[in-house]
């Protein structure tokens, strides 16, 4: 199932890692704003319409999951997965819509995503 019309906001303070998602999801006809910090996540927030937020648990100044809390606190309706290289949900991801490891490959990215925007009526 293509993505057209979706925007993803991939958030990732690591290069090499944000731009390889950002390739796999456009080749999937998903639109995306890259994003280097939370801090750029959010300024991008305000600036369009994102329809999911794929973020990076580790990050530095702010980790995905104190992103995810501030997003739902202000853009409830934003469904936000988290990403990580740890294989054990964080305790303090429960406001995450999804958690996914790194080791999970890209099938299990592109079918978490399709599951969380058919869970918010944004794909069918």
């Amino acid at each position: 199932m293509r993505g057209d019309g979706i925007t993803i906001l991939c958030v990732d303070d690591e290069e090499t890692p944000r731009i390889v998602r950002a390739l796999m999801l456009r080749s999937r006809g998903y639109n995306v704003i890259a994003a280097a910090s939370a801090a750029e996540a959010l300024k991008a927030l305000e600036h369009g319409a994102i329809d999911l937020i794929l973020s990076d648990q580790m990050m530095p100044a702010m980790s995905g999951t104190e992103l995810t809390k501030l997003v739902k606190a202000t853009y409830p309706r934003i469904p936000v997965i988290l990403i990580s290289g740890m294989n054990e949900v964080p305790a303090d991801a429960l406001d995450a819509d999804a958690f996914i490891p790194k080791l999970g490959g890209p099938e299990l990215l592109f079918t978490t995503i399709r599951e969380v925007l058919i869970l918010y009526r944004l794909m069918e």
